[in-house]
C-alpha cells in the first residue's frame, strides 16, 4: 500500500513543513486512511518523497509517537496504533490555537536539533547496554576511575549536615561560598586566573550561563560571533532571542575575525581548546581581540569544557587571565572531570557584571538547584580527592588518545584527517572523500555496529563531512575493537563501489 496525503495542502495552511507533516499524517490517521497496524515508510523514504530533511520526518514520528498515534518495533520500522475510543482527541486542537510569543515559537523551531540530539543520547545508552555495539560518543567520562566512596562520604556528610544546621547559603542562587573558595584556589593554582570567591557564580552547567549572559546582553536584531564550527548550544541561544549569528572560520590558530562595520555585542569562543577541532587561540589573536572587545565595548564569554585533559606541553593561559578591562567572562564545568550527571558549572565575571547576572539568574532560580552536591563538591575538593582524581584521569586519557591516534593514522589514514589532539577528550578528523561516500560510511557504520559524531551538526556557513570520536568513556579493547570497524565499514563502502 503506497503513502498518499495531501502534504501540499497543509503546507499552505501551517507555518512549517514540519507542522504541516505532522497533521497531513494526524488527520490520516484519525481519519482511518491510514488504518491500525499499517506500517509508515522510513524517515529516509519520506524525507524523499516530499523533499524534506530526515531530521524533520524524524520529529515529526517522535511526535506521533510521543502522542500515541504510532509505534515501533525494533528491526521492524514505525506502525500506525490502533486508537481507542476513550482517547481524548480535543485537548490537540486547543493546542494547536496557542499564541506562543517570539521567543516561544523560535525555541519551538529547534525541536528537530533537540529531537535529533535526544535521539543521539538515547543511542548512546542503548549501545552502553549492548556490548556488541561501540558508540564515539561525546559529553561521556570514565566511570570506572571514579573514586566514588570519597565521594559517597562527601555527600553522605553534607546531607546529615543539611539536619544539623541553617544553611544560609540554601536560600542564595548564587551558590555555596565553600565551592567558590575551592574553584577560586583551583583555578588559580591550575588556569593561573586570580579572582575573588564573590566573582564567581554557580550555574546549572555552562549552558544555563550561556543562556542567561545572551539574555542580559542581546536584544531581537543584534549581532554575536561564533566559531565555525561550534558548540550548538551557544547558537539555538543567541538565536532564541533573536540575535544574529555571524560565524567566522577557524585555522590552526583559532578563530580569523575580521572585525567589520557591524556592531557586535558578543562573542563566544572556545580559545584554550576550540570546539571541535582542538585548535589553539595564538597568543597573538588573544590580544587582538580583547583589544577590539575593549574598543567596541563588546564580551567575549570564554568557555574552557575540557581543557583540564592535556595530553602534551603545558596548559595554555586562559584569555581571561590577560584580561585587564573586564570583557572577558570565563565559563567552566565539572561534568567533564567529575560525573556527567553532576551538572555543576561556574562563571567568573566581571565587574560591572556581577549584579545583573545574580538578578537574572534569581528570576529562574531563587533557590539554587543541587545545593548539597554543591557542598559535597566543595569538601571534594577541599580534601584533595578531586585533584588526586585529575591526575589519575589524566595519565588515563593520555594513553587512550595516544592509542586512538595510533590506530586511526594505521587504520583510516585514507579516509580521515586527524586534527591536532593536544587535550580534550575527543579527536575531529576531517573527511578526504566525497560526501556521499561520507554517507554511505556512516550507513555502514551501523551495520557494524559502530558510531561516531557527525561533526555537520556543529558547521555553519560551510558543511564539510568531518567525524568526532569521542573516548573518554572506552577502555582500550573497545577504542581498537571500534576504529576496526570503522575501517570494516569503510572497505564495504569501497567495495560496493567497485
Amino acid at each position: 500500500m503506497e503513502l498518499y496525503i495531501p502534504f501540499d495542502e497543509y503546507v499552505s495552511s501551517y507555518k512549517t513543513k514540519q507542522a504541516a507533516l505532522f497533521h497531513a499524517l494526524r488527520e490520516a490517521i484519525l481519519s482511518g486512511k491510514l488504518q491500525a497496524n499499517w506500517k509508515l515508510p522510513s524517515s529516509r523514504k519520506l524525507a524523499q518523497r516530499y523533499h524534506l530533511s530526515r531530521g524533520t520526518v524524524n520529529t515529526v514520528y517522535d511526535m506521533l509517537l510521543a502522542q500515541s498515534y504510532i509505534y515501533t518495533k525494533s528491526g521492524a520500522g514505525t506502525f500506525v496504533c490502533e486508537l481507542q475510543p476513550t482517547i481524548d482527541r480535543s485537548s490537540d486542537t486547543v493546542a494547536t490555537s496557542v499564541q506562543l510569543s517570539d521567543w516561544g515559537q523560535r525555541v519551538l523551531q529547534y525541536e528537530e536539533s533537540r529531537s535529533q540530539l535526544a535521539r543521539e543520547v538515547k543511542e548512546t545508552r542503548a549501545a552502553s547496554r549492548h556490548t556488541s555495539q561501540i558508540v564515539f560518543s561525546l559529553g561521556k567520562v570514565e566511570l570506572q576511575q571514579f573514586p566514588i566512596k570519597e565521594w559517597n562520604r562527601c555527600m553522605y556528610e553534607q546531607t546529615r549536615q543539611q539536619y544539623e544546621l541553617e544553611m544560609r547559603d540554601a536560600y542564595s542562587s548564587d551558590g555555596h561560598i565553600g565551592l567558590k573558595h575551592s574553584i577560586a584556589e583551583h583555578i588559580r593554582s591550575h588556569r593561573g586566573i586570580v579572582v575573588q570567591p564573590d566573582d564567581i557564580m554557580i550555574v546549572n552547567g555552562s549552558q544555563q550561563a550561556i543562556i542567561l549572559l545572551v539574555q542580559m546582553l542581546m536584544n531581537e536584531g543584534d549581532y554575536a560571533v561564533l566559531e565555525d564550527p561550534h558548540y550548538e548550544g551557544a547558537r539555538r541561544a543567541i538565536q532564541s532571542v533573536g540575535g544574529i549569528v555571524h560565524a567566522y572560520p577557524v585555522d590552526e590558530h583559532g578563530i580569523c575575525f575580521q572585525p567589520q562595520q557591524t556592531s557586535y555585542k558578543l562573542m563566544l569562543l572556545t580559545p584554550s581548546r576550540q570546539f571541535p577541532t582542538g585548535a589553539v587561540l595564538s597568543l597573538e589573536r588573544r590580544i587582538e581581540l580583547l583589544s577590539w572587545a575593549e574598543k567596541t565595548n563588546a564580551f567575549i564569554i570564554e568557555d574552557d569544557y575540557d581543557s583540564e585533559f592535556r595530553h602534551v606541553g603545558r596548559a595554555i593561559e586562559p584569555l581571561k587571565s590577560l584580561d585587564k578591562s573586564g570583557r572577558v567572562i570565563y565559563i567552566g564545568t565539572f561534568s567533564r572531570t567529575m560525573l556527567q550527571d553532576i551538572r555543576i558549572g561556574y562563571a567568573i565575571l566581571p565587574q560591572q557584571l556581577k549584579k545583573p547576572f545574580q538578578s537574572a539568574k534569581r528570576v529562574y532560580e531563587r533557590h539554587p538547584n543541587s545545593i548539597i552536591q554543591q557542598r559535597a563538591l566543595a569538601s571534594f575538593m577541599a580534601s584533595g580527592h578531586y585533584d588526586r582524581h585529575i591526575r589519575r584521569l589524566k595519565r588515563l586519557y593520555r594513553r587512550r588518545v595516544e592509542l586512538m591516534i595510533q590506530l586511526l593514522t594505521e587504520h583510516m589514514h585514507e579516509v580521515l584527517q586527524l586534527y591536532p589532539a593536544q587535550a580534550g577528550l575527543h579527536i575531529y578528523a576531517g573527511w578526504r572523500k566525497g560526501e556521499q561516500q561520507f554517507e554511505a560510511f556512516l550507513e555502514a557504520c551501523g551495520r557494524y555496529a559502530v558510531k561516531g559524531i557527525d561533526a555537520r551538526s556543529y558547521q555553519m556557513n560551510i558543511k564539510q563531512p568531518a567525524l568526532c570520536l569521542g573516548y573518554a568513556h572506552l577502555n582500550e579493547e573497545q577504542i581498537t575493537e571500534g576504529i576496526l570497524r570503522l575501517r570494516q565499514a569503510w572497505e564495504s563502502v569501497k567495495q560496493n563501489r567497485a
